[in-house]
């Protein structure tokens, strides 16, 4: 069994709860998990671009990283 620790904090008075937070560009690995403050900007925008099943799925954090996703296009 893999057990993940992660940190939570209530941020329901903050004006920022729906705020997306990277990692800045000098920063050190800071932990292995599959989320936005786990990442750099540019290489959350890297993961969002080289997977459109991952980028339906973070569209939020995938816009604040810089990301847009091309509309379909029809036949």
């Amino acid at each position: 069994m893999v057990t993940a620790g992660m940190s939570c904090f209530d941020l329901s008075s903050s004006p920022r709860v729906s705020a997306v937070t990277f990692l800045t560009d000098d920063a050190e690995i800071a932990c292995r998990a599959i989320l936005p403050q786990c990442f750099k900007r540019s290489d959350w925008a890297a993961l969002c671009a080289g997977d459109p099943d991952f980028a339906e799925g973070h569209p939020e954090s995938c816009r604040a990283a810089g990301f847009e996703q091309e509309p379909p296009q029809g036949r």
